[in-house]
C-alpha cells in the first residue's frame, strides 16, 4: 500500500510540473517531515493539516513542505497567472489538435508575450517545454 502511495504521489507531482533530479529522495524527505515548515503545526489525518509539497510555478522546483492552509497563502502568485493551467506553469499549457485522419495529437504549447511580441512554440514533452520556458525566463525575466 505504501508503495502505491509513493507511485501515485510522484505521478501527481510530475503532472503538476514539479521538477526533481531524484523523485524518490524528494518523496522520502517530504513524507518524513512531521511539521509544517512555516507554522509548525503537526501533520495528521485532518484535511487542514495534510502536508502539501509547495513548489515554484515558474521553475517547477520544490520550496517547502507545508500544511494545507499555509500552502494556500504562501507567496501568492500574481493574478496574471492562468488559474485553469493544469501544468502549474504560467506560459505552458496542454494542447490537443485533430489531424486530417481524425486522430488527436497532444502537445505542450509555450506562449508568452515578450516586448509586445507573442512567442509561441510547441513541444512533444512537458519536460522540453519547461526547459525552454526556464531558458526564456532567464533571458527575459518576468516583469
Amino acid at each position: 500500500m505504501k508503495n502505491n502511495h509513493k507511485t501515485y504521489t510522484i505521478y501527481n507531482w510530475k503532472r503538476y510540473g514539479i521538477i526533481s533530479d531524484d523523485f524518490d529522495k524528494l518523496y522520502n524527505y517530504h513524507i518524513n517531515i512531521s511539521n509544517c515548515q512555516i507554522c509548525k503545526v503537526s501533520f495528521n489525518k485532518e484535511i487542514k493539516n495534510q502536508r502539501c509539497l509547495d513548489h515554484d510555478h515558474k521553475t517547477g522546483l520544490y520550496r517547502k513542505t507545508l500544511c494545507r492552509s499555509c500552502n494556500a497563502s504562501y507567496l501568492k502568485a500574481p493574478q496574471t497567472i492562468k488559474s485553469n493551467n493544469s501544468t502549474g506553469h504560467m506560459w505552458i499549457e496542454n494542447a490537443r489538435s485533430k489531424n486530417k485522419s481524425g486522430n488527436y495529437s497532444f502537445t505542450w504549447r509555450y506562449h508568452r508575450v515578450i516586448n509586445k511580441i507573442l512567442h509561441r512554440k510547441c513541444f512533444k514533452t512537458l519536460t522540453k517545454a519547461i526547459a525552454y520556458s526556464f531558458i526564456q525566463l532567464l533571458k527575459h525575466p518576468y516583469d
